[in-house]
């Protein structure tokens, strides 16, 4: 198992450092610029989508599964659940979020998928050629794709209602 962490390339862990320090201030009350507010969903969204490619050559089923967990997640996200504790100035065109460690973890949660998936690629392990395992790593990679894609709607959702509360 250590030999698995020391062979890991440096760079690897310099990633998770910053992922790690991403997550960490999503935890705290903030201000936010409109356009930055999108920036962590869109990049959480492409590193994903990138783990499905990159891992299983962005087969047919893999990108299946990825988008129906995807398109699920983000349904039950904006449907179902409130929408995170936020607050929009239109004057200033910043929101204000109240801190969550929610991002964190489903940042963690993609790293963690994604590390695992380039130790057994690197083992050649026989495990990625079975396609209920393809298939269920990539609906985790849609299923953390979508909560990050249904924050950013969420987001989005609150500035146009804000917008159009505000508009003559």
């Amino acid at each position: 198992m250590l030999a698995i962490f020391t062979h890991t390339p440096v760079w690897v862990w310099l990633l998770l450092i910053l992922l790690i320090y991403l997550g960490v201030t999503q935890s705290r009350d903030r201000q936010v610029s409109k356009n930055k507010a999108f920036i962590l969903p869109i990049v959480m969204i492409v590193f994903s989508l990138h783990g499905v490619i990159s891992s299983f050559g962005g087969s047919f089923d893999s990108l299946l599964f990825w988008g129906i967990s995807f398109v699920a997640t983000l349904l039950i996200g904006v449907l179902i659940f409130p929408p995170q504790q936020a607050r929009f100035d239109e004057s200033i065109q910043c929101f204000f979020i109240q801190g969550s460690w929610r991002p964190l973890f489903l940042i963690l949660g993609i790293f963690t998928i994604k590390y695992t998936v380039g130790v057994m690629e690197g083992m050649q392990s026989p495990f990625l050629t079975l396609s209920f395992v393809v298939g269920g790593l990539s609906l985790l990679y849609g299923l953390c794709s979508g909560i990050f894609a249904a924050r950013g709607l969420g987001l989005w959702r609150l500035s146009r209602t804000t917008q159009a509360y505000t508009s003559p």
